[in-house]
This record gives structure tokens, C-alpha cells and sequence, in this order.
């Protein structure tokens, strides 16, 4: 009989992760469909306390523009959006309060609890933690819609000196307290940049980008430019891949997009040598997550 290789001890394969990602700062954004699905948002914050538990901060940031709709519709409130982005009056500001820093945010910090997750939920993003402007009334008047002009990353490192995790609804607050809507995307981004975070992930209903009908694995910084050239990236996705390039030059190291409705998504993105979505990083990045996936493998093969 051939005599089976010892197995690394369970000891080591916890310290390879634990060494890997301790006191690494991930900020995820997640769509409104994941929030608002019971079976989602439990597997999400379940794997969100594994990783804190490996000595990761997370910072989660979340909308609800579904759920909004729905709202707006049973009051009998006209949705306004010009090019995609939400017009967001006086009446539809009162159910964005209602819905999504209340309702919602309730809802994280129940689901946090049924997990064992220690942490915060907020409704609104601290004031302390960005400077934020309505947005001018021309040429479009956007109403309560917020424009992120700066992020202090010295209040987020402070409160994340306490927890490992915070959660915000897309709410935030101008220099005089006026409450208003911004894009989680673009609060999300803003604060990875701010903050230099290791890794910006979204999570949203769709598997990663698409290229020629399969899920890209890996894009680099380069390759964006090129797919938005050769019209490969249109519409959302060109405003996605856009934003994740300006992330990546502002020095946020690792960039992945993946769908939140999958069972493990976000643990298998992290944990797996080649996760179910798409990671995103600079070109020179390359060589440092081949080494990495290579020791992945290694670790992975040493389980069971």
C-alpha cells in the first residue's frame, strides 16, 4: 500500500490565513437585493464574522433601491432617476429614512445578532468620516443627492480600533445635518480610496464581468482601459470597471466583483485559490497573486 503524506496540522493552516489577512481592512458594498434577501444577508454576515474572527476589519456599506421602488409605488410616489441615478425629493428622502436607516438597518443588526457578529450598525455614514455637499441644482436637480468632496480616514481607523466591523446604510450627512442619498458604489469607493483598503468588494446579483460570455477571473489595471476602447465594457459595466480603475490607482490593492446571492460567495472569493468571481489589481500585482494562489493550493490540498 502506498503510505498517505502526513496532513499539515489544522494549527498551521489557520495561522497561513490568520498571518495573511490580520489587521487587513476590507470595505464591501452590497447591493440592495442582498440586504433585502433573508437567506443572503444571513450568509453574508455569517462569512463576515469568519473573517473577522482571522483578524479582519470589514467595513460593509449598503443599499436598498428595490425595496425603495416598492415603497415609493405602495405610497403612490413617482420613482424619478435621470441616467440611472435616483432623483431623490423631499417625499422620497422621507422613505429612504424610513426604509433604508430604519427598516434595513434593523434588519443587519438582527441578522448580525442571529450570527454571533460583533460589531456596529449605523444608518448613516458618521459625518466625522466624510465631507459632503448636495450636489449643484444644474444642470439637474437631484434633490437630497449627495457628492462625496473628501474622506478622513483618522475617524474610521479610530472607531475600528474598537470592532472589526461596522455596517452604514447609503445615508450620509452634510456640514449642517441635512440627510441625504448618496450611491453605495460611491461611498464604497470613496472610503477604500480614503482608507487605502486591501480589498474593495462588490457584491451584487450578477456573477463578476462578463467577457465574451464567460466570468473574467482576473483583470488588470491595463486591460480596463482596453475593454472600454474596443466596446467590450458598455453602460454599467464600463461605469463599474471605471470606478474600479480609479480605486486601484489611488493604491487599493486587490478589487472583486461577485454575485451575493451564491451560497459562500464572499468566503469562497477569499478563502478559494480561484474564487467564483472577478479580482481586479495592477499590473505589477500579478506576480505577488500568482505566488499567492500557488500557496492556496498548497493549503487547500492539505485539508480533509
Amino acid at each position: 500500500m502506498l503510505k498517505r503524506k502526513n496532513k499539515m496540522p489544522e494549527f498551521f493552516i489557520n495561522a497561513f490565513y490568520e498571518s495573511k489577512f490580520k489587521d487587513n481592512f476590507f470595505v464591501i458594498k452590497a447591493g440592495g437585493k442582498i440586504i433585502e434577501d433573508d437567506a443572503a444577508l444571513n450568509n453574508l454576515l455569517a462569512n463576515i464574522r469568519e473573517l473577522t474572527l482571522q483578524g479582519i476589519k470589514i467595513l460593509l456599506v449598503y443599499g436598498g433601491g428595490r425595496v425603495m421602488d416598492a415603497e415609493a409605488e405602495a405610497r403612490g410616489i413617482e420613482v424619478k432617476k435621470h441616467e440611472g441615478r435616483r432623483i431623490t425629493d423631499a417625499d422620497t428622502m422621507n422613505i429612504m429614512k424610513q426604509v433604508v436607516g430604519g427598516e434595513l438597518s434593523l434588519k443587519v443588526s438582527s441578522t448580525m445578532a442571529k450570527n454571533n457578529l460583533e460589531g456596529l450598525s449605523l444608518n448613516a455614514v458618521p459625518a466625522d468620516w466624510m465631507d459632503v455637499n448636495l450636489r449643484d441644482k444644474e444642470p439637474v436637480d437631484f434633490g437630497f443627492v449627495g457628492e462625496i468632496d473628501n474622506v478622513h480616514s483618522r475617524p474610521i481607523n479610530r472607531l475600528f480600533r474598537t470592532t472589526n466591523f461596522v455596517a452604514c446604510a447609503c445615508l450620509a450627512m452634510t456640514k449642517d445635518g441635512t440627510v441625504c442619498n448618496i450611491n453605495a458604489d460611491t461611498i464604497a469607493t470613496q472610503l477604500a480610496i480614503g482608507t487605502k483598503a486591501h480589498k474593495l468588494m462588490f457584491l451584487s446579483d450578477v456573477d463578476g464581468v462578463q467577457i465574451d460570455g464567460k466570468v473574467a477571473g482576473v483583470i488588470t489595471c491595463d486591460q480596463i482601459d482596453g475593454y472600454i476602447a474596443d466596446g467590450t465594457a458598455t453602460g454599467g459595466m464600463k461605469v463599474k470597471l471605471t470606478n474600479c480603475k480609479s480605486a486601484l490607482d489611488a493604491g487599493v490593492r486587490r478589487i472583486h466583483l461577485m454575485s451575493g446571492l451564491r451560497k459562500d460567495a464572499l468566503k469562497k472569493e477569499i478563502y478559494e485559490p480561484v474564487g467564483p468571481g472577478t479580482m481586479l489589481f495592477a499590473e505589477e500585482e500579478r506576480q505577488s497573486y500568482e505566488n499567492e494562489v500557488e500557496a492556496q493550493k498548497l493549503i487547500e490540498g492539505q485539508k480533509g
